[in-house]
């Protein structure tokens, strides 16, 4: 489950109990402001991908930017590269970069063409890699 997902399930439940009858005002207005938030993000997304699907120099620029690349699964910028998650195409399941890369040191046959682990060596050991 990825970060928008659990947003909008947290929402979900937020809104059901306030349909309950179970709220505060001060529950009702934050509600308000996240759902808000919500239809942002998602529009911002929608748009990114639409950006990307119509134009590869679009989708290099993102990546350049640091705004959305291919092989990241949430990355908001904020923080330490290896702590970025991503989709690992051999277990199907989201990792950190951390662990991409210690899996791929383990695994270098099963991982060695892959694209993912490709750009976190580049990330994580620099592009001399």
């Amino acid at each position: 489950m990825n970060q928008v997902v659990k947003m909008f399930q947290d929402s979900n439940t937020r809104m059901k109990n306030i349909m309950k009858g179970e709220y505060k005002l001060e529950d009702i207005t934050a509600a308000q402001r996240e759902f808000e938030g919500q239809i942002k993000l998602v529009n911002a997304v929608v748009n990114s991908f639409a950006i990307a699907s119509k134009n590869k120099r679009a989708m290099i620029g993102l990546d350049k930017m640091n705004i959305m690349d291919p092989s990241t699964s949430i990355d908001l910028g904020l923080g330490n590269p290896e702590r970025d998650t991503v989709k690992c195409p051999l277990e199907g399941k989201v990792i950190t970069r951390a662990n991409c890369l210690d899996y791929s040191g383990e695994n270098f046959e099963d991982c060695k063409g892959c694209d993912t682990g490709k750009r976190t060596k580049n990330l994580l050991l620099g592009e001399s890699i």
